[in-house]
């Protein structure tokens, strides 16, 4: 993937999900869906993640971002994920990080 779309996590990339249309619930009759998520594209594009609403929304305490060498790591309510990045990587996330806190600074000096 380039970096601006990524693999869909409802369907694992697959486009589709099998629904269990069995009356009981417990049998083995599926039929194919649609995932809602990515509209059958299998992916998600970064735009798509920027302005979809969040699932959850967390307090400081529950989401800490560690940038590190080599990687990003991310303390999420109790739990440690990482990413290897690259140094371009992770210039181009510093960058980003950057702009969008000048704009909140305006976004905040203009609200009070």
């Amino acid at each position: 993937m380039s970096g601006t779309a990524y693999k869909c996590g409802k369907c694992d990339g697959q486009g589709v999900l099998l629904i269990n249309i069995s009356s009981d619930g417990e049998g083995s009759s599926f039929v194919e869906q649609p995932c809602p998520v990515c509209e059958g594209r299998r992916v998600i594009t970064k735009a798509e993640l920027m302005t979809c609403q969040a699932d959850e929304t967390l307090e400081p305490s529950q989401l800490i971002a560690i940038p590190m060498t080599g990687a990003m790591r991310v303390y999420v309510d109790g739990k440690i994920y990482q990413r290897q990045m690259s140094s371009r990587q992770l210039y181009k996330l510093a960058h980003y990080a950057l702009g969008v806190a000048m704009e909140t600074e305006a976004y905040e000096k203009e609200n009070k």
